[in-house]
């Protein structure tokens, strides 16, 4: 009785066997998956995170970039105003030593007329 339980027992080794090997390979591959499936998941986060602050290093470049367009455009408004006193101040000057040359030209000459005068007095 031993000896057939144990024949019987040799026989269904094989299927046994088979079903164990089938059950493992099933729950590897299902592992697998379920680790291929995380990793992916966290994958797809690292890639949403790094279009997120790829994002607003954009939208802070484009503020930078809009504030100092309007900060040289300020710049330049007061460049030319500088530009412009500067140039009214250097027509003053001339102006001014203009007129004081012609009038320094008429004091001579009143001087002189003067001079002229008084001897006939």
């Amino acid at each position: 009785m031993e000896l057939a339980r144990l024949r019987k027992e040799v026989e269904s080794i094989p299927e046994r066997l088979k079903r164990e090997i089938e059950g493992a390979a099933s729950h590897s591959a299902a592992s697998t998956a379920e680790k291929f499936e995380q990793q992916l998941v966290l994958l797809r986060k690292d890639a949403e995170a790094e279009k997120r602050l790829s994002e607003l290093q954009i939208k802070s470049l484009h503020e930078t970039a809009a504030r100092q367009a309007a900060e040289i455009e300020s710049l330049q408004r007061q460049l030319d105003e500088a530009k412009r006193q500067v140039q009214d101040i250097a027509v003053k000057a001339i102006e001014g030593a203009s007129g004081a040359s012609a009038l320094a030209h008429v004091n001579k000459i009143a001087i002189e007329q003067a001079k002229t005068r008084s001897p006939q007095s």
